[in-house]
C-alpha cells in the first residue's frame, strides 16, 4: 500500500514537471528570449510565510548554499527529477536468479 502511496506521489509530482515545463516553454515563446521559473519562486508564491522562515533557518545553520542552490533550480527540473526518484523507490526489486550448480 505504501508502495502505492508513493508511486501515485511520483506520478503527480511528474506530471507537475511536465506542466511547469510547458509553462516555461509558452512564457518564453511569449517573451523571445529564455524564461524558467525556479523552485524559489515557485515556493514564495505559494507558501510566503514558511519559504522566508525556511531561509532564515538555513541561514543559520551548515545548509545555506545548499539551499540557496536547490532554490535557483527550475521549477520543471526539480518537480521531474524528485517524481523521478519516488517511482524509482517504489519499483518491486527482482529476485536474484539462483542457476544450477554444474
Amino acid at each position: 500500500m505504501l508502495r502505492l502511496l508513493i508511486r501515485f506521489a511520483g506520478l503527480l509530482l511528474l506530471a507537475g514537471g511536465f506542466a511547469a515545463l510547458i509553462v516555461d516553454g509558452t512564457r518564453s515563446l511569449a517573451g523571445g528570449d529564455l524564461r524558467i521559473v525556479p523552485l524559489g519562486v515557485a515556493t514564495i508564491e505559494l507558501f510566503p510565510l514558511q519559504t522566508k522562515a525556511w531561509q532564515a533557518a538555513a541561514e543559520r545553520s551548515l545548509w545555506g548554499p545548499l539551499f540557496e542552490l536547490l532554490l535557483r533550480a527550475p521549477l520543471s527540473l526539480t518537480l521531474t527529477g524528485l517524481g523521478a526518484l519516488l517511482i524509482a523507490a517504489s519499483r518491486k526489486r527482482r529476485r536474484p536468479i539462483d542457476f544450477p550448480a554444474r
